[in-house]
């Protein structure tokens, strides 16, 4: 029993060798510090991209007038009567209601869907 226990620590006592080994040879090949100064910079250059960005967007909201958009429809709306020659005008407004079905057709149609319903059921 003495002796697989001693068999036994010499086996962990060279992984351990091992173990260290590679970790030297890593370190050797990935410098800690170096990494994080590159990710250091990467985070200032992406914090300045942000606020930049920022203070792009609240540029160009500044420059929108509040009423642009209505000035560009009543725009949109001469441009298109003097086009027509004030034809659009004379045109009725769009329909705002839905057109609604024949009472017998509705009836019909909801009648064969539920029956199609059912068959799928089956």
């Amino acid at each position: 029993m003495c002796m697989q226990e001693q068999l036994a620590t010499m086996r962990m006592a060279g992984a351990m060798q091992k173990s260290t080994q590679v970790m030297k040879s890593m370190q050797n090949l990935v410098k800690v510090p170096e990494i994080m100064k590159t990710m250091r910079e990467m985070s200032e250059e992406m914090m300045k991209l942000g606020i930049i960005e920022e203070m792009i967007e609240d540029t160009m909201d500044a420059m929108d007038e509040p009423d642009m958009e209505e000035r560009a429809q009543e725009e949109v709306d001469r441009i298109l009567w003097e086009v027509t020659a004030g034809e659009l005008g004379k045109a009725p407004s769009a329909v705002k209601g839905g057109l609604e079905m024949e009472g017998t057709t509705a009836d019909s149609e909801m009648e064969r869907m539920r029956e199609r319903l059912a068959e799928l059921k089956d």
